[in-house]
């Protein structure tokens, strides 16, 4: 069947608003930044940082590492954007060391053949993996991506500890935070899960990016701790609340 444009459609194209035309043909990824926090955990002080850089050969490379005087912990995502600014993983490197049992995982993306190798403690092992799975640090920055181009939150297919596991998120409404880089208008997302018990929550910055400012975490004993946006810079400029 062949599409002619009509002078119908093409008057109802005049009169819609240029954000909705332009939305349906152009997604904006997340800008390089870089974030600091800081948190207490246990009474420990704990400094973590995030960030989105562009490697020479075009790659994405997402970092999350945290120090403190028992451990200290890196993430490493690399990653290409698809043409619809949806994450396609590379590979994703967790490293553990200090205090207690040294610990690496590696995983390898092969979206030729769908598979994943995983690589723990030198024992690899290969799998398959749908489309559109991400690791477990990429689908933080797929969830600012979607923001920003008010997409609804779907459910999120993570590659993890050998299988692939389903996250999903809920918008539950918009608050002011207050942080030590300022006061900033932030939405509240949520996991959701089957034991109510462990909750992860995000407020991510509206007026930049969607940054992340704040992130609880509650696990299943109790125990809970808070990381708080310290200060950062996007795509080059200081961020600044109001």
């Amino acid at each position: 069947m062949n599409f002619r444009l009509t002078l119908p459609m093409l008057a109802l194209l005049c009169f819609l608003p240029l954000s909705l035309v332009a939305k349906a043909t152009i997604a904006t990824p997340p800008k390089n930044f870089e974030a600091v926090y800081k948190a207490k955990y246990h009474g420990i002080s704990v400094t973590a940082t995030r960030s989105l850089r562009t490697a020479p050969d075009g790659s994405k490379v997402y970092e999350f590492e945290a120090e403190s005087w028992i451990a200290d912990l890196k993430e490493t995502s690399v990653f290409r954007w698809s043409q619809n600014d949806r994450i396609v993983p590379i590979r994703y490197r967790y490293e553990r060391t200090g205090l207690g049992r040294d610990r690496e995982a590696v995983l390898d993306f092969d979206w030729a053949t769908n598979t994943v190798i995983n690589n723990v403690e030198r024992k690899p092992w290969k799998m398959e993996v749908p489309l559109l799975a991400l690791d477990k640090l990429s689908y933080q920055l797929q969830i600012r991506a979607d923001l920003i181009n008010e997409r609804p939150l779907l459910e999120y297919k993570i590659a993890d500890g050998g299988r692939i596991k389903e996250y999903s998120f809920e918008v539950l409404g918009e608050e002011e935070i207050d942080t030590d880089a300022g006061r900033f208008k932030a939405v509240k997302v949520k996991r959701v899960r089957e034991n109510e018990d462990r909750q992860t929550v995000f407020w991510m910055a509206k007026d930049w990016d969607y940054l992340i400012v704040r992130l609880q975490q509650v696990e299943d004993d109790g125990a809970s701790y808070e990381i708080d946006l310290n200060r950062a810079t996007l795509d080059g400029k200081p961020v600044e609340g109001y």
